[in-house]
């Protein structure tokens, strides 16, 4: 999907005869431009919006979900007679909108959770919105590059700008619920404020709701001709398999899994997931089909291939060479089915903590209970104890923080409570290791005043306004909101939608569905976010158990990876010391790329040198060292426009 929008005088008629792409819409001082996906909504020969992306539905004032059969029949008269701000909130699926005016102004929007980029650089007498990088003046001339986008990118997981921020000073993206009018040879922005949920007493028709609410938002996006599952051995995607069962049949569902191999003294590291999925795919009678991420003999190849999308899309993470292998696949195997994947679930309802690693223990049930306390240390309770100065005497947060050895945390804040949620908004969004008070001082890569420009930047412009209207309620409704502007558009995230989209087919994501993140944005932290004895991914569990047809019996033993048995095993330290890829990346990372973009006044340069140097050495190292050698690796792997 490419869409460009040109405003301005002179700029629109420069960029107006550029090859590549359609002129769909040309009025005096605008040009948008798109390909093959783009959609123009048109009243007779007056067009009336133009849609890039997918609208499943929309919602009425009571919350009720009507499916769009024709999006040009049924959509056109929505949009001609309601606002750009009902659009948002109102219209279901992954978008970008722009309504048209007779008088050639025009507003431009993202879906209600930014699920798709939209970047903009403001040039000469205009502006220019694109969907990647590519698109900009920035990818033929780059200017400054915007340290604080660097700081994120390399020190917290996930790996790419947060949502309004670029690698580039002079280039930015629309925000989370953000709104861009055009007018008069003039661009503004507005915002449209954000409406968070209290908590509420759930019970048991909550349970029954959670469960018909999941099951619609599947149908809502699923196909009658054809399904598939990327299919991990989690309770996400199985679940989502589990649905589409029951909705379709199995005969009209399959599923593909990757089968991963980084290095040949680990063989596949991924075994326990390809066991229990090929059991679960048994049990419901799914052909599932296995993608070789072999990286032992091949990988410098697709690096090469892929840095131009990478780069126009700023994913810095290895991630994408998987999701790019299965995308691929898909795309040569299947005919029009709808596909699927279970991401992010693990936020949604236990805000990432999910994965059995807070503590390892040989008793899994622990492990996942350890996930809880993690979860616990940021929801309300926890809160209203560091907002009343008696979190110290809290025996979960003192073990996990004894648990980091020599970490350094920052003293609590002082002043006004909402200082305080800022401090846990910012343990929690900004920050590698996610720990109340965990100090930025900790980050090498940084120097003290790069990490006190990060962390100024950041909160500002992300977390502020949150940490003074977030009362303990509210909390996790948020969480999830702001969930959309870190973790679900990072590196490891976006490269799903984007990888399917670059093979020609769309990625369904049922847990981004509204109401779904209405309902969990409500769900209280009595529902497996806290430390009662209730599962992590409580409703959904209860549904696995109670309402469709799903074999417990198979979700038992070791998760996924080897290192659900072994604490000490890297995926990252795999691909950086065993795989094919070694020769060229230490060849990428020998004359230190990276000097070219960071800031000396940002960044601890000697330290990255000393750590790249450990690399070309031969020494392999883990922890924080190997964290940061990867992020600064993948980084000049991709590398940056003007480089």
């Amino acid at each position: 999907m490419k869409l460009r929008i040109v405003a301005g005088g002179i700029l629109a008629e420069r960029y107006q005869g550029e090859a590549g792409l359609q002129v769909l819409v040309h009025f005096p001082g605008l040009v948008i431009q798109g390909d093959e996906t783009v959609e123009v909504i048109s009243r007779g020969e007056q067009p009336t919006a133009i849609l890039a992306g997918r609208i499943f539905g929309w919602q009425n004032a009571a919350g009720d979900m009507h499916r769009l059969e024709d999006v040009h029949t049924d959509l056109e008269p929505l949009l001609r007679q309601q606002s750009i701000e009902w659009c948002l909130d109102a219209l279901e699926g992954p978008y970008i909108l722009v309504l048209l005016k007779l008088d050639g102004s025009c507003d431009i929007s993202c879906d209600r959770f930014g699920q798709v980029d939209l970047y903009y650089q403001q040039v000469d007498d205009g502006i220019v919105f694109a969907t990647d990088l590519s698109l900009l003046p920035v990818s033929s001339r780059a200017g400054d590059y915007d340290q604080v986008a660097l700081a994120h990118t390399l020190c917290v997981y996930g790996n790419r700008p947060a949502k309004r921020h670029t690698l580039y000073r002079d280039v930015r993206r629309l925000g989370v619920r953000e709104i861009s009018h055009w007018c008069d040879n003039r661009v503004s922005f507005r915002e449209v404020p954000f409406r968070p949920v209290r908590t509420a007493p759930y019970g048991e028709r909550e349970l029954r709701e959670y469960s018909e609410t999941l099951l619609d938002a599947v149908e809502l996006r699923s196909s009658r001709h054809g399904n598939i599952v990327y299919l991990s051995s989690g309770w996400d995607s199985t679940a989502l398999l589990a649905c589409l069962v029951k909705l379709h049949g199995a005969r009209k569902v399959r599923a593909v899994t990757g089968r991963m191999k980084y290095a040949e003294r680990s063989g596949v590291i991924n075994q326990f997931e390809i066991d229990r999925a090929q059991a679960i795919a048994d049990y419901f009678g799914v052909k599932l089909d296995f993608v070789e991420c072999d990286y032992c003999r091949r990988g410098p190849e697709d690096v090469n291939r892929l840095r131009p999308f990478l780069r126009s899309h700023q994913f810095s993470n290895m991630a994408v060479l998987n999701h790019m292998g299965v995308a691929e696949y898909v795309a040569q195997t299947s005919d029009g089915e709808a596909v699927f994947a279970g991401e992010i679930s693990d936020g949604a309802h236990n805000l990432g903590f999910a994965q059995f690693t807070t503590i390892f223990h040989p008793v899994l049930e622990f492990r996942e209970y350890s996930d809880k306390m993690a979860s616990y240390l940021f929801g309300p309770t926890f809160l209203q104890l560091f907002q009343n100065d008696q979190f110290t005497d809290d025996p979960v947060y003192n073990l996990l923080r004894g648990r980091a050895g020599e970490a350094i945390f920052d003293e609590p804040a002082g002043g006004a409570p909402s200082n305080r949620t800022r401090q846990l908004l910012a343990s929690f969004f900004l920050r590698p290791n996610r720990l109340p008070l965990w100090s930025l001082r900790n980050i090498k890569m940084l120097t003290e005043g790069g990490a006190a420009e990060y962390s100024k930047e950041m909160e500002s412009t992300y977390l502020s306004h949150a940490a003074e209207a977030a009362s303990q309620d509210m909390l996790y409704s948020w969480y999830l909101h702001l969930y959309n502007s870190f973790h679900w558009q990072s590196s490891t995230i976006r490269t799903l939608p984007l990888t399917a989209e670059a093979n020609g087919f769309h990625l369904a994501l049922p847990f981004w569905d509204s109401r779904l993140q209405e309902f969990l944005a409500a769900m209280p932290e009595s529902w497996g976010r806290g430390l009662e004895l209730k599962p992590t991914k409580y409703p959904l569990k209860w549904m696995l158990e109670r309402y469709i047809d799903y074999p417990l019996h198979l979700q038992v033993g070791p998760h996924s990876y080897l290192y659900d048995v072994d604490p000490s095993f890297s995926h990252a330290a795999e691909l950086m010391y065993g795989s094919a890829l070694v020769p060229c990346l230490k060849n990428l990372l020998r004359p230190r790329p990276y000097r070219d973009i960071l800031s000396p006044e940002m960044f601890d340069l000697a330290y990255i040198d000393g750590v790249v140097d450990h690399y070309l050495n031969g020494a392999e190292k883990r922890g924080a060292e190997l964290n940061d050698l990867v992020a600064i690796c993948w980084l000049s792997v991709v590398g940056w426009y003007g480089n």
